[in-house]
């Protein structure tokens, strides 16, 4: 392996008040330094600003401002390791077989740390042991592989382009390599958000125009680094570019876009110059991440449907966490990629719901292969450390245990739809098949086998190793005689062949036989009760012995080092074979959970438009229903696109809204859906506006964002998208808000024409819609009065609701009697002054409640001339027709007087 020591040209901060001495304080002394310290300060030099682990025997030491920072953040001691002249050196420390947990608690806290390694035998050091820097840990470069769980952990690398923000994605630790070009600014914030890397690579300055980037990092604790510029040059980072993505420039993707060249070389520059390997082999091919085929949804709309978690521990509440009963760390990933890419083409749609269809009609089948894939382990985590030198037998053989599986579900699958698979080719099985033999005939299966011991390799599998094995348990056998011949020779039954790793083998008996002991053998050491012997025989055995044990140790690695370079070889068949498992162990999930929770298959097909449910479920409060969920009817059509959804809280309109989203990206993802029948189109866009929440990202108010996502959805929103809309208007006043919702579901009606769901408790919006039944429809979750009091049906039906039960509610939540009293006398004088009209051409968009808002005071009767005398042009009225239109405001103004 080739250690480089290329100073690294990334910056960081610690902001820390330190009290003790520090490295710049040394180098001012001017004092002579240790060759232990020289060493420490050689390697500390070259990583400015990172913490330095620097092994010493089983612990990684720290030293100076490291061990104060390091200390805090762990809640370690900090003591003394000498002094330095009259310097004391602050020092902290930790085993080495407890590090990962400790660097994970640092790079979690957004420092990065460079492991400081022995990389000499102390037992060959003449003088002090050779060290060097091996890796560079980051939040984006985990220290230890064994420790990642299923989820990806992606570095980014961004740069801006001619007409695009190129975003580079990395996860090192499966391999997965992607690139995303973003229109803008806003498509380069979503992407970043909905990948989550742990990490963000630019250069110093480049964002400075863009606030949002440093707040969004800040709030989703994304790691900043600073590489030079230089390094976004493709010319200087060619070394390294190379090294990442071999035949980079064959590359078909990379050519017709040579622009991603720049962040992609800086991020190779990143990676190499952190990891020190010689070679990246798990790093798979850059794929080129394209929208084109995928119905597009965001971030906030996964996150407010609930479709994804906003947290990790919230992760089993969410959809996707419903749906996860996937065996193994690659289904869980994939399932991921599964529900972020929902289709738009039909045939492909149409293709997985066969795949499904098959495995649920053999669900002895499904059985069976969910069996056989909980025995699959992390396969891109494997490759991802036998690339960078970490892997162990077992991982070999977890590797053969997968090429097992694979060949097992071949045949289980045998007349199953191929859609979603990507089987391996006939020469790829061969090859994998041999490598399987290979490592099984190869490796030794007993626990606890490894290197260290001799026995990781098994008998019969190397001549060379069987000979030198043979020698090392043939001596063992020899101390065994050799014990038994002195006790012979002395007579001492108590006598006793031993060896330690402070004095090798020795020869113990119990001191009370001390005097009687023979002269040829030499006294070595007394302790309380015993004495220890050494002799010429001895000596010469252990010296055989621990050159057959050397020699075995060596012989193995060299075995062991040619299987991993065997690995190697076909590290992109065996990157086909870990995406073949993460899929069928994807859709081995989703047809599990359809198959049990009794999920249909849904009609979809590009020719309709709309949305037809009968007897839908949301699956999550069915699941947590104590008592029978009440299932949903909807008819959305082509023609009547719009459903206004209004009635009381706790009515259950939310509810409907969600899971008519949650079945349309079910159903294209090529799922089933919960729901007994289902005809529904395809969507390029699903939107929703649920709930509320300030964006402390931007500094916005609850209000403000309410209104910048809504202005975003009419943006982007075409007929064939699905909105899902929630209350938009309440975060102002009454009025305002009305004039707000009203103009809005005009727009969503007469200009997008999309397939929308509004609730709203604006109840004058019902004769709005009643106005245009040829194109929306009213809509409530019936509830009914009995006695004053309110039950609530969740029967989906086609009308508007009588009333909102608002004070009700507020009775269910345990508000005091008097308060409820005097809030039911309130309502009854506001309705008895409520003269909102709705009626009028929808051309004319005075309507009287935008005066009623900007002019309370006026009476109403005026209200309404005013209306009538706004409309009228008289420039373009003959003599007749003015002295028409006068008698009728007259007759107007009289009848509107009487009324008041």
């Amino acid at each position: 392996m080739v250690f480089l020591s290329i100073p690294l040209g990334y910056t960081h901060t610690q902001e820390s008040v330190l009290s003790f001495a520090t490295t710049s304080d040394v180098i001012n002394a001017g004092v002579k330094l240790t060759p232990m310290m020289e060493q420490y300060f050689e390697i500390k030099s070259q990583y400015p600003g990172i913490i330095v682990l620097f092994r010493m025997g089983d612990f990684y030491e720290v030293f100076f401002e490291d061990a104060v920072e390091v200390s805090k953040r762990l809640n370690i001691t900090l003591t003394h390791r000498g002094k330095v002249g009259d310097i004391e050196i602050p020092m902290a420390g930790i085993p080495h077989h407890a590090a990962p947990a400790y660097v994970d608690r640092l790079t979690g806290q957004g420092l990065r740390i460079a492991i400081a390694e022995q990389i000499q035998d102390p037992k060959e050091a003449v003088g002090i042991v050779q060290r060097a820097v091996t890796q560079v840990v980051s939040p984006g470069l985990p220290f230890d592989l064994e420790r990642a769980d299923s989820e990806q952990k992606f570095m980014a690398c961004a740069a801006r382009a001619k007409d695009c923000i190129w975003l580079v994605f990395l996860d090192f630790t499966t391999g997965d390599f992607m690139a995303q070009s973003c229109v803008d600014e806003n498509a380069f914030l979503e992407k970043l958000r909905l990948n989550s890397p742990r990490e963000l690579i630019t250069f110093m300055g480049q964002w400075d125009d863009l606030p949002s980037l440093n707040r969004l990092c800040e709030h989703e604790n994304i790691l900043r680094t600073h590489l030079s510029a230089d390094y976004f040059n493709k010319e200087i980072s060619k070394p390294w570019l190379s090294q990442l993505v071999p035949g980079y420039g064959r590359d078909q993707t990379i050519k017709k876009h040579n622009d991603v060249l720049g962040p992609i070389g800086a991020l190779a520059y990143y990676v190499g110059t952190t990891q020190k390997h010689e070679s990246f082999m798990h790093i798979r091919p850059l794929r080129l991440s394209d929208d084109r085929g995928h119905m597009q949804v965001t971030l906030p709309t996964l996150t407010g449907l609930e479709i994804f978690p906003k947290s990790r521990e919230h992760y089993k509440e969410s959809l996707i966490g419903y749906m996860d009963r996937s065996q193994s760390a690659l289904g869980t990933r994939a399932l991921k990629r599964i529900f972020l890419a929902p289709l738009t083409d039909e045939k492909a749609i149409c293709d997985r719901q066969d795949f499904l269809s098959h495995l649920i009609d053999h669900s002895d089948a499904l059985e069976q292969m969910r069996d056989e894939l909980a025995g699959v382990r992390d396969l891109e985590r494997i490759m991802a450390k036998i690339s960078t030198g970490k892997a162990t037998g077992g991982d070999l053989l977890n590797l053969a245990g997968a090429v097992d599986v694979y060949l097992n579900l071949e045949k289980l699958l045998t007349g199953a739809p191929k859609f979603a698979r990507t089987p391996l080719k006939p020469k790829e099985l061969k090859e994998l098949t041999a490598l399987k033999e290979v490592i099984q005939a190869t490796i030794n299966d007993d626990v606890g086998a490894s290197l260290d011991k001799g026995n990781l390799i098994r008998a019969g599998a190397h001549k060379n190793r069987d000979k030198l094995a043979k020698l090392a348990g043939g001596a063992q056998e020899e101390l065994k005689k050799l014990e038994e011949r002195y006790q012979s020779e002395t007579g001492f039954q108590k006598l006793r062949v031993k060896s330690n790793n402070i004095f090798g083998y020795f020869v113990e008996i119990p001191k009370s036989l001390s005097d009687k002991m023979p002269k040829s053998f030499e006294r070595r050491q007394t302790l309380v009760n015993t004495e220890r012997y050494i002799t010429d025989e001895l000596n010469s055995l252990e010296k055989d012995m621990l050159q057959a044990k050397v020699r075995l140790e060596k012989v193995e690695r060299e075995i062991f080092k040619a299987l991993l370079d065997e690995v190697q070889v076909l590290s992109t068949s065996v990157a086909t074979l870990s995406t073949e498992l993460g899929n069928l162990d994807a859709f081995g999930s989703i047809a599990f959970t359809c198959w049990q929770d009794g999920f249909s298959k849904p009609l979809i097909s590009t020719k309709n438009k709309g949305v037809s449910l009968k007897g839908a479920w949301h699956p999550l409060i069915k699941a947590n229903l104590k008592d029978a969920f009440v299932a949903h009817d909807l008819e959305l059509t082509k023609e009547r696109s719009f459903g206004l959804i209004t009635g009381p809280n706790m009515a259950g309109k939310t509810t409907v809204m969600r899971e008519v989203a949650i079945i349309q990206l079910l159903a294209q993802i090529g799922s089933f859906i919960p729901a007994k029948q289902a005809e529904l189109g395809v969507c390029d866009f699903l939107f929703s506006r649920l709930g509320a929440s300030d964006d402390i990202l931007k500094g916005h108010s609850t209000f403000m964002v309410e209104m910048a996502e809504t202005a975003e959805i009419l943006r982007h929103a075409s007929e064939n998208s699905l909105i899902i809309l929630d209350e938009v208007g309440r975060g102002t006043s009454t009025w305002d808000g009305l004039s707000i919702a009203w103009a809005l579901v005009e727009w969503l009606i007469e200009n997008t024409k999309a397939t929308t769901l509004f609730a709203t408790h604006y109840h004058e919006l019902i004769d709005l819609i009643e106005e245009r039944k040829d194109s929306a429809k009213n809509l409530t979750v019936e509830t009914k009065s009995v006695d004053g009091d309110v039950q609530f049906l969740y029967r989906l039906v086609e009308k508007g609701a009588s009333q909102s039960f608002g004070i009700y509610v507020a009775k269910l939540a345990g508000l005091p009697a008097p308060l409820l009293t005097r809030a039911k006398e309130v309502l009854h004088r506001l309705e008895e002054n409520s003269q909102v009209e709705t009626t009028g051409s929808i051309k004319n968009t005075q309507l009287s409640f935008f005066e009623e808002a900007s002019q309370p005071s006026i009476p109403g009767h005026l209200m309404r001339l005013e209306k009538e005398l706004s409309r009228v042009d008289v420039m373009r009225m003959t003599p007749l027709e003015a002295l028409q239109k006068l008698h009728e405001l007259k007759t107007t103004w009289q009848e509107a007087k009487n009324l008041s």
